[in-house]
C-alpha cells in the first residue's frame, strides 16, 4: 500500500517542489532579505517608511504561490486520506459481509443481490475470475459506505456548503459529536463544534461514492443457488468463501476558493482555442454548487472473510474415520 501511496503523491509533492524552487528564486529577485533586528526596528518605527519598487510587484506573485503550496498540500492529505477510505471501506466489506443481520434477507455472506459484469478478471497467478457487481440499496452496503465517508471527513469543508440531511444522517451526526468529545473533552464548550462537525458530514456523504466488486474463481461453481451432493449451496444472493472483494471509492475534494477558481482555468494552446488545451488538472475539476471540486478515486482489493468453503471436503483426523466438513 506504501508504494501506491508514494505513485499516487508523486504528481503533488513534485508540484510542491517546483513551487517552492520559484518562491525562493522569486525572493531573490525581490531583493527581500529575513533579518529580526529590522524586523524589531520596523515594528517600533511610528515615521512609515518606503518598499522597494521589487518587492511590491512580485508581493502578488508570491501570495498566489503561497496558495499554490498549501492547495497542493492540502491535495496531498486529500490523496492520503481517499486511499485511507477505499482501505477502510474494504476491511469493513470483509467483515460486514460474512455477518449476519439476524434477517434472511442478509446473512452470512449475503448482501442484497449483484449482477454479473461482461468483464473478466485475471490475478497475477493466472487465475481467471467471474466479476459481480454489489448493490449498492442494502443495509450492509450502506455501513460499509459509511467506513468510507468517515474517513475522509478530515478533509471535508466545514463551512456551510448548503446541503441538507436527512433524519438518519442527523443520528450519525449526534455519534460523531459524542466521539469527538470523548477524544476531547475541552471540545465540549466550543459551540461550533457540533455545526462543524454536521457540515463535514453531509458534504462527505453527498460527495463520496462506493463500489464493491466481488471476483470468483472461475474453477468453482458459479454464484447461483445449487446443490452439491444434497447440500444446497449458494443462496440468490451469497458469495464465495474467501472471493476477492475490489473496493472502489470515489470522493469530491473541495478545493480553496481562490486557489481553485485559478487551477479551474484551461490553458489554451497557441490558437487560442480552450477546447484544445492539454491541461488535464483543468479539465477534472468542475464546480459544484459555488465550490470547486477535484474528482478522486482509489481501489482496495481484500479477499473475503467467509464461514464456509465453496466445495466440502473429507478429512481424516488422527488416522481415525474419516471426517466430512467445511473449511472455515
Amino acid at each position: 500500500m506504501t508504494r501506491e501511496l508514494i505513485i499516487a503523491c508523486s504528481p503533488f509533492l513534485a508540484g510542491i517542489v517546483v513551487s517552492v524552487v520559484v518562491l525562493r528564486v522569486l525572493i531573490g529577485i525581490s531583493g527581500a532579505r529575513f533579518q529580526l533586528p529590522q524586523l524589531r526596528r520596523l515594528h517600533s518605527d511610528e515615521q512609515g517608511a518606503v518598499q522597494s519598487l521589487s518587492f511590491v510587484l512580485t508581493l502578488p506573485l508570491f501570495v498566489m504561490i503561497m496558495l499554490f503550496i498549501v492547495q497542493l498540500s492540502q491535495l496531498t492529505l486529500g490523496r492520503l486520506m481517499v486511499e485511507y477510505s477505499a482501505y477502510a471501506a474494504a476491511r469493513a466489506a470483509i467483515v460486514w459481509i460474512p455477518a449476519s443481520l439476524g434477517d434472511d434477507f442478509e446473512n452470512e455472506n449475503r448482501i442484497g443481490s449483484f449482477r454479473p459484469m461482461p468483464t473478466a478478471a485475471t490475478d497475477e497467478a493466472g487465475n481467471s475470475f467471474s466479476v459481480y457487481q454489489v448493490a449498492t440499496d442494502t443495509s450492509k452496503f450502506e455501513k460499509i459506505r459509511l467506513a468510507a465517508v468517515s474517513a475522509v471527513l478530515s478533509i471535508c469543508p466545514s463551512r456551510n456548503t448548503g446541503i441538507t440531511m436527512d433524519s438518519t444522517s442527523l443520528a450519525i451526526t449526534d455519534s460523531l459529536e459524542h466521539s469527538y468529545q470523548a477524544m476531547s473533552p475541552a471540545s465540549a464548550s466550543n459551540s461550533r463544534i457540533p455545526t462543524q462537525l454536521r457540515n463535514k458530514l453531509a458534504y462527505a456523504l453527498q460527495n463520496t461514492e462506493v463500489e464493491i466488486e466481488v471476483r470468483h474463481k472461475d474453477s468453482e461453481p458459479e454464484l447461483e443457488a445449487v446443490d452439491i451432493n444434497g447440500t444446497p449451496f449458494f443462496a440468490f444472493n451469497e458469495y464465495g468463501w474467501q472471493d476477492q472483494l475490489v473496493v472502489t471509492v470515489s470522493h469530491n475534494f473541495a478545493l480553496l476558493p481562490g486557489p481553485g477558481r485559478f487551477l479551474a482555468k484551461s490553458t489554451p494552446r497557441r490558437d487560442g482555442d480552450p477546447s484544445n488545451s492539454r491541461d488535464n488538472v483543468a479539465a477534472r475539476i468542475r464546480r459544484e454548487n459555488g465550490i470547486f471540486v477535484y474528482p478522486m478515486s482509489a481501489t482496495v482489493r481484500l479477499n473475503n472473510e467467509g464461514q464456509r468453503s465453496v466445495l466440502p471436503y473429507i478429512q481424516s483426523l488422527n488416522g481415525d474415520l474419516p471426517f466430512t466438513g467445511h473449511q472455515n
